[in-house]
């Protein structure tokens, strides 16, 4: 139903957010990941978001990152997870440290966040050991950047370097050390992507 949200923090707690959208307040629920990112009362945030609906509730879910927001959505289509687990286990572990959990079956790494069972941390990485990777659930952050390069710079930046052909990740590895070596300096996106191409 949404795809993001962009609008002033009008309330935060570390379960949710209210955030101002022309007006109107909409509550939004985060994990521990999402709301150690978020900026101060009153400043802007955007978050990507996911809509469920209950018989009892309609909740709206926020993430900073897509792919924060991609590993919920593939954690609630495992039977017997619903969101609020969803959110439990992304509130306990990085995105990098759940895909390394899954990928070398580490059973306790799940188990040791409150909440998460044996069973459940199972088949978790049953249901997940190869649906994980074709997410592109690696970095699990934002790309660090200097205020004189928009979000929309960068997204641009990364999907021109897609489709030349490279991984989104490999895109984005590139493009993070072109930021860094520009941090003070106010490029274009052509610059951002001429730049880059000396990293991939």
């Amino acid at each position: 139903m949404y795809h993001y949200l962009t609008g002033k923090i009008a309330e935060k707690t570390p379960v949710a957010v209210i955030l101002d959208v022309n007006g109107i307040g909409y509550e939004v629920r985060v994990s521990l990941s999402t709301f150690s990112s978020l900026p101060n009362l009153g400043e802007t945030v955007k978050l990507f978001t996911h809509f469920v609906v209950r018989e009892d509730a309609q909740l709206l879910y926020g993430f900073a990152t897509e792919e924060e927001r991609e590993a919920f959505k593939l954690l609630i289509s495992i039977s017997g997870i619903g969101p609020k687990l969803a959110i439990t286990l992304l509130s306990g572990v990085t995105l990098p440290e759940l895909k390394r959990a899954i990928q070398e079956k580490n059973v306790p790494a799940l188990t040791a966040i409150s909440g998460i069972g044996q069973k459940t941390a199972e088949r978790v990485i049953i249901e997940l050991k190869d649906k994980i990777g074709k997410a592109e659930i690696s970095a699990g952050q934002e790309l660090i950047h200097d205020a004189s390069v928009s979000d929309q710079m960068v997204e641009d930046s990364v999907l021109a370097l897609v489709s030349l052909g490279y991984t989104k990740q490999k895109a984005k590895d590139a493009i993070q050390k072109t930021l860094k070596a520009m941090l003070g300096k106010k490029p274009s996106v052509e610059e951002i992507i001429r730049a880059a191409l000396k990293h991939v």
